[in-house]
């Protein structure tokens, strides 16, 4: 069964230029993942600095390995340096 992530990061306003990179450095690198089938990053309209991570993934199986990479283990360690609050991650199941 697929399975949808949606995580929603705020970023320091002095940290926006570093965690854009950050963040499509982590995109490059997880979209080349066996099992990833979207990895899609957005910054909400008139809040800057407030992001949205979409990713779909073919499996849990596929996700758990994700979060086993080193570019995630390396993206987690250096985002709280970069965060002006916690990331919110809601993994969702699709019904439709």
């Amino acid at each position: 069964m697929n399975i949808s992530v949606i995580a929603t990061l705020t970023c320091k306003p002095d940290a926006d230029a570093a965690f854009q990179v950050e963040l499509k450095k982590l995109s490059k690198a997880t979209l080349a993942e066996n099992g990833c089938l979207s990895y899609e990053i957005y910054e909400c309209t008139g809040e800057r600095g407030r992001y949205i991570v979409i990713d779909h993934w073919e499996s849990d199986e596929a996700l758990t390995n994700h979060q086993a990479t080193p570019h995630y283990k390396y993206f987690i360690h250096i985002a709280p340096a970069l965060l002006s609050e916690p990331i919110e991650i809601k993994a969702l199941n699709r019904l439709v």
